[in-house]
């Protein structure tokens, strides 16, 4: 045989192996509900600073306004990121900031 010969020959088996039939595949095993990890994802809070004033006056206004049971704040203070956390003299603690779209919120810690 030639190197022409021996070039088509080459060249039929190879155009040959890529036109078989794929071997059979595996079935896919399928995973139990309970073990199949979650994909939902929820949006992380946006925390703005707590509106602008005294922190006590501001704490005790966003608590009440949310409906939130603080008899009396004995202690506020403004954090470096603006936000004001508030204790309560009844010992509940609040975190006051500004969510966008929503204003200011407290929520109890």
């Amino acid at each position: 045989m030639n190197t022409r010969t021996i070039g088509i020959l080459s060249l039929c088996i190879a155009l040959a192996a890529c036109n078989s039939e794929p071997a059979e595949e595996a079935a896919p095993t399928e995973v139990p509900a309970a073990e199949t990890p979650s994909t939902t994802m929820t949006a992380p809070v946006v925390m703005e600073p707590a509106p602008e004033g005294l922190p006590s006056r501001i704490a005790r206004e966003v608590i009440a306004e949310s409906g939130q049971t603080c008899t009396e704040v004995a202690n506020a203070e403004r954090g470096a990121n603006g936000t004001i956390t508030a204790n309560c003299a009844g010992g509940e603690t609040y975190q006051i900031y500004t969510q966008p779209g929503q204003g200011p919120v407290a929520v109890e810690q």
